[in-house]
């Protein structure tokens, strides 16, 4: 009983040999060899950061009050004004956002999707994202602009501080410039009546 071990101390010696020797693997000697064409060579990237999108848009401002606060003012805003039954974004785009407690620093975000009804919940590519973040007492508001013209981002982002300072309005109504939408099956959803 007491060499019930060493078949065991067999099989760790050859685990632990068998990565000290280079093993080559065996070959089908009759087999043909592939006649596969030999891939394309890939296009030479240019090195440095990948260039933005034309329509790309940035803008951040800084607005009195909590993270949770102005969160709260900007996607009550968004949600009657770009969303709602009568906003430019109301069949194209759905609203997601995430906010943590006030006690864990109350960082937000909103993201606008453009809306995919192939998927469940119906969130395709990323269109717009709102940050809101605790910085030196004040709340940075940093604004993403991923897919939407830039005249649009532009009213969006005025609307937003506006929203942010507890004002009103809706400039992107004004707007309503043909959002760019993809992943759709069919064509896009007509604005307006016809």
């Amino acid at each position: 009983m007491h060499r019930s071990w060493l078949p065991f101390l067999a099989i760790a010696a050859a685990i632990m040999l068998g990565g000290c020797g280079s093993v080559t693997l065996p070959s089908l000697a009759g087999a043909p060899a592939a006649t596969a064409p030999a891939p394309a060579p890939e296009p030479v990237r240019q090195s440095g950061p990948p260039s933005p999108p034309p329509n790309a848009f940035e803008t951040a401002f800084m607005a009195q009050g909590t993270p949770t606060g102005i969160y709260t003012l900007v996607a009550r805003g968004a949600l009657n004004c770009w969303l709602g039954a009568a906003g430019p974004l109301h069949e194209t785009h759905v609203f997601s956002a995430e906010a943590t407690p006030p006690n864990q620093g109350g960082a937000a975000e909103i993201v606008l999707h453009e809306r995919d009804p192939s998927l469940r919940d119906q969130r395709g590519p990323r269109a717009m994202r709102i940050k809101f973040e605790n910085l030196q007492g004040s709340v940075r508001v940093a604004i993403s602009n991923l897919r939407f013209g830039v005249a649009m981002a532009q009213a969006m982002a005025s609307d937003a501080a506006q929203w942010a300072k507890g004002g009103g309005g809706c400039q992107a109504q004004a707007v309503r410039e043909a959002p760019i939408v993809t992943g759709w099956g069919q064509n896009p959803p007509r604005q307006g009546r016809n």
